[in-house]
């Protein structure tokens, strides 16, 4: 049985790009994508419009400067010659630990067979996960239809709207439903309060035109901000979403002046929230049917 290369990646990582296992001229090297015939290293400079630096060091740090990350779905393999079709014994890699340690949370498949372990083992349930042409020299003659999916795969990346318009407060409502109702139990008359109909703010976080995370701005007093229906869609929780938002709302809430956030945490995540520095301030009380504390941070 041949051994697959290691894992290239650091705690930054958000994208893992994964083929199903390195070629002969790869493993001979010891180098992901050694063989000259795929164009793995041309189709990602140049998705990412940046110079290819040729040397094999300075390609990885690129990838990693960019939050991207490398492996292969088998760990160990048999296989005649480099050719995805002539594989005849295979073992999965763990990506237990390598989650763990890093912030991915899309992964993009090298190829057919990489994408169809990923899918049949459900590897990565809870991530975003894009299937792209491979780029082995078989693939040579679609070049412009590989070179478009890797530019998507590539570039697709949240964006955070703030904002009291309709269609911002139509997805914090939305996400909002999913987690307090659907998935906490709260009743909806409960969660949907006067402030739901008031001139409230709000942060939403959008994977393409999917909400994902969403946090209601409102003043506490003069000088306390009051954050509160936070929540991350389910599918989008372990990758770094609900910190994020939490950093923007307070980055916006320091330019406007508040020197102090203070909110009502549920049990299971006050952890999260002593992470980001908050600290109790309250015995439990109940909200909502749930218990809860409040939690104060000096901005």
């Amino acid at each position: 049985m041949q051994t697959g290369l290691a894992p290239i990646y650091n705690e930054e990582t958000e994208i893992l790009i994964l083929g199903s296992a390195p070629s002969v001229q790869s493993l001979e090297k010891q180098q992901y994508y050694g063989n000259k015939a795929n164009r793995f290293w041309q189709v990602i400079f140049t998705a990412l419009q940046v110079s290819d630096p040729i040397d094999y060091k300075k390609r990885l740090q690129v990838l990693l400067d960019h939050h991207i990350g490398l492996w292969d779905v088998y760990q160990t393999f048999e296989r005649k010659g480099s050719m995805d079709h002539h594989f005849t014994q295979h073992d999965l890699n763990d990506f237990n630990e390598l989650l763990k340690k890093t912030a991915i949370k899309t992964i993009v498949a090298n190829g057919k067979i990489a994408y169809q372990e990923i899918i049949a083992h459900q590897l990565f349930s809870d991530l975003t996960i894009y299937s792209c042409l491979s780029t082995s020299g078989a693939n040579n003659s679609r070049a412009k239809k590989r070179q478009k999916e890797w530019q998507q795969a590539l570039t697709k990346t949240d964006t955070t709207y703030f904002g009291k318009d309709n269609w911002i407060k139509a997805a914090a409502f939305y996400l909002r439903y999913q987690v307090f109702v659907l998935e906490q139990k709260i009743e909806p008359h409960l969660e949907f309060d006067e402030l739901a109909n008031s001139n409230a703010f709000y942060f939403v976080i959008f994977a393409q035109k999917e909400p994902i995370a969403t946090i209601r701005y409102e003043a506490y007093d003069h000088q306390t901000i009051y954050p509160d229906r936070f929540c991350v869609a389910k599918k989008a929780r372990n990758r770094g979403v609900g910190t994020a938002l939490l950093k923007a709302f307070e980055q916006k809430a320091i330019t406007q002046g508040y020197q102090y956030s203070l909110l009502s945490a549920e049990k299971p995540v006050i952890p999260f929230y002593q992470k980001n520095g908050y600290k109790t301030i309250t015995e439990e009380f109940l909200e909502d049917g749930i218990p809860c504390v409040k939690m104060k941070k000096f901005l």
